[in-house]
């Protein structure tokens, strides 16, 4: 299974960012684990996020190909933001074997236009196996920094460590968001989500951009632990766990960063 959690940043002016996070591992059944599993894309040549929760098995390998696909320019917009997109995730699912459907979602953002011109769209598509029934269903961006969905099976711990954050002096923020989220994983509670936070994001100009994370004072990239030494010359943003910005390197929160307090 998974915890994912995706949201909106927002300033002054407009939504300015919006963000995929989401835990490492992959199980198989109770006995096996792994705790470095892909569960986030970011395309990098076009504005375009994904990240998905439930089966792993399909949408690890279908969303590396939506990747591909967009980079290669063979979609163009007509009407709905994800209609290609979603068109081809369901022509990969054609020919999949019947025995392997099984329960699994994914989140999908985008932007239209670039600086403070940018709108920012996200939607959810699901597949319910028992149905065969698919569905997308496209989520307003709100005035304020906040959570947009959240699913999976560590979905109730993160909403629990949420209601202590908006309560907390950094409520209605990106990092208050992030922050239950890392918090709730580092408990462990549910016992199918786990290893380090992945980070994916869409600025308002740019293409989508994978994130490292500082995660327990070790370096990750797309839940893949790295050295010290690869994170120093790593061409990524590093983020901790309170969302500060941070010297991969180091570990440590960059020094002309803003400081973020614990709750």
């Amino acid at each position: 299974m998974t915890t994912i959690i995706a949201w909106a940043g927002v300033d002054q002016r407009s939504v300015s960012s919006v963000y995929i996070a989401s835990d490492s591992r992959i199980s198989w059944g109770n006995s096996h684990r792994w705790n470095q599993g892909s569960k986030t894309f970011a395309a990098p040549s076009t504005p375009n996020i994904f990240g998905y929760w439930g089966d792993v098995l399909f949408p690890s390998m279908a969303l590396p190909t939506v990747v591909d696909q967009l980079g290669a320019g063979v979609m163009r917009r007509r009407g709905s933001a994800f209609g290609d997109i979603t068109n081809s995730i369901r022509r990969l699912w054609t020919d999949y074997p019947q025995r392997e459907h099984k329960d699994f979602g994914i989140v999908m953002a985008t932007r239209r236009r670039d600086n403070m011109d940018a709108v920012f769209e996200l939607a959810v598509v699901t597949f319910e196996a028992a149905t065969t029934t698919w569905d997308i269903r496209e989520i307003e961006m709100p005035r304020s920094s906040a959570r947009l969905h959240i699913a999976g099976s560590g979905a109730s711990e993160v909403r629990n460590a949420e209601t202590l954050w908006k309560e907390s002096a950094q409520g209605g923020t990106s990092r208050a968001v992030y922050s239950a989220f890392t918090e709730a994983l580092a408990q462990g509670t549910d016992p199918y989500s786990g290893g380090p936070p992945q980070l994916v994001g869409l600025r308002r100009i740019g293409s989508g951009v994978r994130f490292g994370t500082v995660y327990q004072g070790k370096r990750y990239i797309a839940g893949a632990r790295v050295t010290q030494r690869a994170a120093r010359i790593a061409h990524v943003e590093w983020f901790n766990e309170l969302f500060e910005r941070t010297d991969g390197g180091r570990a440590t929160r960059l020094r002309e960063a803003q400081r973020h307090t614990p709750r």
